[in-house]
């Protein structure tokens, strides 16, 4: 049978991708599920025929070699185009389907083109943000773009979600524009729901459980709310899967802890505004065109909205069916806008003199993580029952501060010392009820709190300052572990580790993909914008994401803002952060496959221990470095790496990683 033969290509001149395409666009055969052509280098290492990997899996030990064991020789491709079983005419014809065999040597090639890393000219990035380019000695070049935390790239919540690692709750005064409104746009899901008044997912109905099961002034207090938490947060994302749930840090300067109602009031992400949607939607209701002057500004509770548009069109439009137009219009703006939510409002006191409660300021904070025993920290027991410090400030401060008390409430009865938010008989997110005008904002009292969204940022810092204390308790338990947390089938012993619930805390981050196709040669990213909200971090990280079991032992050295760092630059820097030092797997003694990972996506009842070589994350703590550099006037950050092989010369054919990403925690 005669074979196709590509031309001969310069002896001199590298073999890459462009050379492969040539091969098989000279062979034909470009139709149907074999098509072997048409394709991006990321497609094309990509494909799978019948459900076999076209290029083999990437060997994490030396067990690839160009024989019989490499990854060249694994491939299907290379198999199929060598007529190799399956493709040997007994299960699948030879390769390539509906065209010409390939020539012996041009096989070898690729084959060797293969086994080098599949190089080409440029790798399309096909991740959620980065420029990966591959030189000719498949050397990769990265230069990271700045993640959405502190840019305007993706979440690297889908980038996380979709590896299987930690999603990361946020600090919520960090979100950007895009993580806002995909967290609106969550919300708003779940609000839709609630026409169907038996869905379980609907927002009333998750609401509902902590009006009839919540747990306060005990032990199962702190495990009841997280599995509520994180029970919310399943459902959002089943709307929305790279969403998580932002955690609010009351204390921050922007919120004048001394002085809380002339500070932040609420986290600009739950304050009303006006888009220039919202403002047409008002102008075809009769508002004047005046209107548009507000679009933009944010507002923390329905009086400063009324005096605003009062101010700029009129008192008749804050009132009556106007007033109603304008809920409209604020609810459609911003899912997590609120109108019974008064927060910061007191009538003619502050939250200090009518409520007797103080704003909680970050030496309370201190004082709480401070407490030596559970029952202190977060409650007693059946036993010994007792509101746990934590429960009392900032939590109940915080519930009354948000909630607030109505300016506009109208009564000509005596005051009611025991008056509450009105639960029986509402119609909870329909709309004559979020126009009506209670005394009272829902989070005044726990039997409505839940059904405001300032409800989910409270309680995740509440959670997150459990966690904090248990970083330095952990022999801190509640007293009755098996206790069952309803309406749920937890116990409270499930509760104890948050990360088997997949989430951590963070004050910020950013996350930049690579991809294991190539070594990587060096790796810069872009300055990562530090925003002030991060500053207060405790500690400051560096990870390396899902790094293979590498042949070679290694150092990776870290440097912060120093991006020509090399083999050569001294130690002594202020940007040397630290390194990681792996311990390389040698020459493997098995058979074929003995050091290859079980394609576990395949053998769903694979009941047995992960592969000793299944690829990990290592962790660089670059805290020192970083508050050196923030300290003495740095705004941004940029992340180097430089791999110092057993030679202590610089090895750029030897690290594969998938991601890289700074993580300032808390």
């Amino acid at each position: 049978m005669p074979t196709s033969k590509a031309q001969t290509p310069d002896p001199g001149a590298p073999f890459t991708w462009s050379d492969v395409e040539a091969i098989l666009t000279a062979a034909g055969g470009n139709e149907g599920p074999g098509s072997l052509t048409g394709l991006t280098l990321p497609d094309f290492l990509g494909l799978q025929l019948h459900g076999m990997p076209l290029i083999a899996p990437l060997s994490t030990t030396c067990c690839g070699k160009s024989d019989a064991k490499g990854r060249g020789a694994r491939s299907a491709l290379v198999r199929g185009l060598r007529g190799l079983p399956p493709f040997d005419g007994k299960q699948f014809p030879r390769l390539p389907w509906g065209g010409t065999p390939v020539a012996d040597d041009d096989i070898d090639r690729i084959e060797t083109w293969i086994e080098e890393g599949c190089p080409g000219e440029l790798i399309e990035t096909v991740a959620l943000a980065g420029e990966v380019s591959v030189t000719t000695e498949a050397r990769v070049e990265v230069k990271g773009l700045p993640g959405p935390v502190f840019g305007p790239a993706s979440d690297p919540a889908a980038w996380r979600y979709a590896k299987g690692e930690l999603r990361q709750r946020m600090d919520v005064d960090v979100l950007d524009d895009a993580q806002k409104e995909r967290l609106r746009h969550a919300f708003r899901e779940l609000y839709k729901l609630n026409k169907w008044v038996g869905d379980k997912r609907s927002y009333n109905n998750l609401a509902l459980i902590h009006q009839n099961h919540c747990q306060h002034g005990w032990e199962r207090f702190l495990p009841w709310h997280r599995v509520y938490l994180y029970e919310f947060e399943q459902a959002l994302q089943d709307f929305c899967p790279d969403v998580t749930m932002p955690w609010w840090d009351f204390p921050a300067e922007r919120y004048k802890p001394r002085d809380p109602g002339n500070g932040a009031i609420l986290p600009d992400a739950f304050k009303g505004f006006l888009t220039e949607d919202s403002a047409r939607f008002l102008r075809d209701h009769g508002f004047p065109a005046k209107i548009d002057t507000l679009v933009g500004q944010l507002w923390a509770n329905p009086t400063e909205i009324y005096d605003a548009v009062s101010d700029a069109c009129g008192k008749d439009y804050v009132a009556g069916e106007n007033r109603k137009r304008l809920i409209d219009a604020l609810l459609e703006a911003n899912s997590l806008w609120y109108p019974l939510r008064y927060s910061g409002q007191f009538g003619k006191g502050t939250i200090n003199t009518v409520i007797h409660y103080h704003y909680p300021a970050q030496e309370d904070i201190d004082e709480i993580l401070s407490l030596r025993t559970f029952r202190d920290f977060g409650g007693g027991s059946l036993y010994v029952d007792s509101f746990g410090f934590l429960d009392q400030n900032p939590h109940n401060t915080m519930h009354i501060w948000t909630g607030g008390m109505n300016p506009a409430f109208k009564t000509s009865a005596p005051a009611d010392r025991n008056s509450a938010v009105r639960v029986a008989g509402r119609k909870f997110h329909q709309r004559d009820d979020l126009y009506s005008e209670p005394q009272f904002g829902d989070m005044f009292s726990n039997l409505t709190a839940s059904y405001d969204p300032i409800f989910w940022p409270v309680h995740a810092n509440i959670d997150r300052l459990w966690w904090r204390w248990q970083q330095d308790h952990p022999d801190g338990l509640p007293a009755d572990l098996d206790s069952a947390l309803t309406p749920w089938s937890y116990a409270v012993r499930d509760t104890l580790d948050m990360n088997r619930f997949g989430y951590e805390y963070v004050r910020g981050g950013c996350l930049m993909p690579v991809g294991l196709t190539n070594p990587v040669g060096r790796f810069v990213s872009a300055p990562i914008a530090v925003p002030h909200a991060t500053k207060s971090f405790r500690s400051a990280e560096v990870r390396l994401h899902r790094v293979p079991q590498l042949p070679r032992s290694c150092f990776i050295r870290v440097f912060l803002n120093t991006p020509d760092a090399d083999a050569s630059t001294p130690l002594n820097l202020p940007g040397y952060a630290g390194y990681a030092a792996i311990f390389g797997h040698g020459e493997c003694f098995g058979g074929p496959g003995h050091c290859e990972i079980p394609p576990a996506e395949n053998r769903k009842f694979d009941l047995r221990e992960r592969s000793m070589n299944t690829p990990r994350n290592h962790r660089i703590d670059v805290t020192r470095a970083a508050r050196r550099l923030i300290a003495a006037g740095a705004t941004s950050l940029t992340v180097s790496l430089v791999v110092i092989g057993a030679s202590y010369e610089e090895d750029r054919e030897l690290l594969r990683l998938d991601g890289v990403s700074l993580n300032f925690l808390d």
